[in-house]
């Protein structure tokens, strides 16, 4: 069956022009097929990634605007009181998590190159909005609808990631952009002190210049991307013809199985049936909880008896060795071809910081534990979004569902987490870091758990492959061609099928990483 103008990922295509090109990637030799690839994949990183890089370092930067405004003096102008300022930390998440699933079933049937860039413009708009409001309701509708507009990005930038790059690429690319976030958190404050120190004297306060400059930022951003980030593999336009037919060629053979056109409510049913996705997502919402310490990060650091510019300056240390460990483990968690050990094995030194922060008062120990803890749950996020796009590679839409319930359950978190860290519990937080330490376990449980259902998978597909073999073997003994290969109901545009496209999988099937 060939693939119908319905599905823009892998389609649509001029049979005969497919039929062309089928031939033409069958005669590479594997080296040529190496080289050709190996270039595709940097074009690819070329045009994706800087872009998407900026905006998520623009997104994050919006988002945690709260917390800077508040030492300048956001709490005091607006009156609030008691744990008013937690709330309006939490509430953004309630639309993010709200938004997140139906957006990226809609990004399935849309344009990326407008729709991602459009609700970019859309929160750099309430952002700057944030810098006019006048009390606690207002802030709390502007964090909220800021929390909607943000949603769509970082999961729709991991489902677009998930169309353009293999198992074996994605978690990297992923990690390297999700650097963009560790390195705004690490120079964030210093944005913020040298806007204070700008506007100290300014009629309109510092904090409100805060959100109006950095969400103009946005807004200016935004225009540029509708003319960078691209579509999907079939529709982009600065991809050459065999560059296109090669990207649609080894998706299919990574895949292993027919991009099967269905509908965005199917593809959510199809995802919220899958009992493997949800321990994904067990794990990913865990590793959220205990990351979300980082919202209070300078005021657990001044509890260590640092000043105020002090406090603000060791914050960024934890957040760029987070950056670093993010790309070694999503880059090793890739090069090895597993996920699993990449989420235990942090998760470990995480439970190691949270057992020191709760067991010692003594200063270097704790910033210790802060530096542990940190990039051990941050260097986490990727690889559970790469996870839960191998658990559900296929079809389209339900992959788009997968990473989208990935990343807003996960959020979840971020709604009550707020609340475990009260003034009147601190500066030791104890009730926080013993959820802390239960959720880090629960996760690694979790991952244990997985690896070894997809490993059970994994040895059924083989014992399939094999009898699939040994039918083909059987055939070719009496003469019948019927199957080309193990793949042979996998066809692309034409009829072409993997084999015919040059497939690098040709006698292996799909295999789940563990």
């Amino acid at each position: 069956m060939g693939f119908t103008k319905k599905q823009n990922v892998l389609g649509p295509v001029d049979p005969e022009i497919a039929a062309e090109w089928a031939r033409t990637i069958a005669a590479w030799s594997p080296e040529e097929r190496k080289r050709k690839e190996k270039a595709l994949v940097r074009h690819i990183d070329r045009r994706l990634l800087p872009m998407l890089i900026l905006m998520y370092i623009l997104n994050y930067v919006d988002r945690n605007a709260l917390p800077a405004a508040r030492i300048q003096g956001l709490e005091t102008d607006l009156g609030l009181k008691g744990v008013e300022y937690n709330t309006a930390l939490s509430v953004l998440f309630a639309g993010y998590i709200l938004a997140q699933v139906p957006s990226n079933m809609i990004l399935g049937l849309t344009r990326p190159s407008i729709y991602l860039p459009s609700c970019m413009l859309v929160w750099g708009v309430v952002s700057g909005c944030s810098g006019a409001v006048q009390n606690y309701a207002g802030l709390v509708v502007c964090r909220f609808f800021l929390g909607i507009a943000e949603a769509p990005f970082f999961a729709g930038t991991a489902f677009l990631f998930s169309a353009w790059y293999t198992q074996r690429e994605l978690g990297v690319r992923l990690g390297i952009f999700f650097c963009g976030a560790m390195l705004s958190g690490a120079f964030a404050g210093l944005f913020a002190a040298g806007i204070a120190a700008a506007f100290k004297n300014n009629r309109i306060a510092s904090w409100r210049w805060l959100f109006i400059i950095e969400g103009a930022a946005t807004v200016v951003v935004s225009l540029i991307a509708m003319y960078v980030i691209p579509n999907w593999p079939a529709t982009t336009k600065w991809l050459s013809e065999e560059e296109r037919q090669l990207s649609i060629a080894r998706m299919l053979e990574d895949a292993g199985e027919e991009e099967e056109d269905i509908s965005p409510r199917r593809g959510f049913f199809m995802a919220i049936k899958d009992y493997r996705l949800w321990l994904v997502v067990v794990g990913q919402t865990c590793v959220q909880a205990v990351a979300s310490l980082t919202n209070f990060l300078p005021t657990i650091v001044k509890n260590f008896g640092y000043g105020t510019i002090e406090s603000l300056l060791l914050t960024a240390p934890p957040y760029i060795l987070a950056a670093g460990f993010c790309v070694f483990n999503t880059w090793y968690s890739d090069r090895s071809n597993v996920r699993s050990l990449h989420m235990i094995f942090p998760l470990c030194f995480t439970v190691a910081g949270i057992i020191i922060t709760l067991t010692t008062t003594n200063t270097g120990a704790l910033y210790f534990a802060v530096m542990l803890m940190v990039p051990a749950t941050y260097g986490c996020f990727q690889v559970s979004n790469a996870w839960a796009s191998s658990v559900a590679p296929r079809p389209r839409q339900k992959r788009a569902v997968a990473l989208a319930l990935n990343n807003s359950i996960g959020n979840t978190a971020l709604i009550w987490t707020p609340y475990l860290y009260p003034k009147s519990q601190g500066p030791r937080y104890r009730t926080a870091w013993s959820v802390n330490l239960t959720l880090a376990v629960v996760g690694i449980l979790s991952s244990i758990a997985l690896r070894l259902i997809l490993q059970r998978e994994n040895r059924k597909l083989d014992r399939d492959n094999i009898g699939a073999i040994q039918v083909e073997d059987e055939e070719q003994k009496t003469g019948s061609n019927v199957l080309e290969s193990e793949f042979a109901d996998v066809t692309a545009p034409g009829g072409a099928t993997i084999t015919q496209l040059g497939g690098r999988n040709e006698g292996k099937s799909y295999r789940y990483q563990i």
